[in-house]
């Protein structure tokens, strides 16, 4: 991302109802199938906003995270999360099969990160059984300016993420989209956002701001709800892609007797 980028990421992540949401997928599906001594690593923590709230609500795991950009490991410093180091999602600083759980958090279609490769990093440090939870921007016809601000190069669809989770000997447990009600008026503000700045040429600046208290809640509520129905349902469309993966434990088989 644009350095100043990590700046906005951090004065607005622990309060904007995107990330709200977004964590609550996590920690849900995380409490519900890690034990209570549990060893994570969030691959790409940016700021560190996810591990601070799991630091917080599971203080019996050990969390890990690292992130390739020099200011946002100083960015999780500050905020007392000395365990993030700076390293590459593509080439993990950790041991093979070392964590129950591995979190990808809208990374894997940064500009720089070489999806496969990063994938079968992930994989390699989970353990048998383990689990990897995923969130991708969804749907290449809502890229804008956004895009461009982040370095976001990629966007996605479920049956993409499936397969590239397979090729990497992955076993998808839960594919789905969500934030499903923004979906529309996104595409209608990101193909404005792309003429807009083509034509101006203007700095380009993410779509991240804070909006007024009582907005931002209404948000937050709109889009948990949402999320539940996206799981539920499976709608065949949203601006983002969750998705839970599990590493196959290997069965040896008994010889002959």
């Amino acid at each position: 991302m644009e350095a100043a980028e990590y700046d906005t990421m951090r004065a607005v992540e622990d309060r904007l109802w995107w990330h709200r949401v977004l964590r609550g997928l996590v920690t849900g599906e995380l409490e519900a199938r890690l034990p209570a001594c549990a060893r994570l690593l969030d691959a790409g923590c940016g700021t560190g906003g996810m591990l601070a709230v799991l630091r917080r609500q599971r203080p019996g795991w050990e969390l890990c995270g690292v992130d390739s950009e020099p200011k946002a490991v100083r960015h999780c410093h500050a905020r007392g999360l000395q365990f993030v180091r700076q390293g590459s999602v593509c080439a993990l600083p950790f041991e093979s099969g070392s964590f129950d759980a591995v979190l990808s958090l809208d990374v894997m279609y940064h500009k720089g990160v070489d999806e496969g490769r990063a994938l079968a990093e992930m994989a390699r440090v989970l353990r048998p059984g383990g689990r990897i939870v995923i969130n991708l921007p969804a749907f290449n016809g809502l890229r804008g300016s956004h895009d461009s601000a982040v370095c976001g190069v990629r966007r996605y669809e479920a049956c993409q993420v499936r397969w590239l989770l397979e090729r990497y000997s992955l076993d998808p447990q839960m594919i789905h989209y969500w934030n499903a009600w923004l979906f529309l008026p996104l595409l209608v503000w990101r193909r404005w956002s792309r003429r807009s700045w083509a034509a101006e040429r203007g700095p380009i600046r993410s779509d991240v701001s804070m909006p007024p208290a009582w907005l931002n809640a209404l948000m937050a509520m709109a889009g948990r709800l949402d999320a539940r129905c996206c799981r539920l349902l499976r709608l065949p469309f949203g601006t983002s892609i969750f998705a839970v993966a599990s590493k196959p434990i290997l069965q040896q088989s008994c010889p002959p007797s």
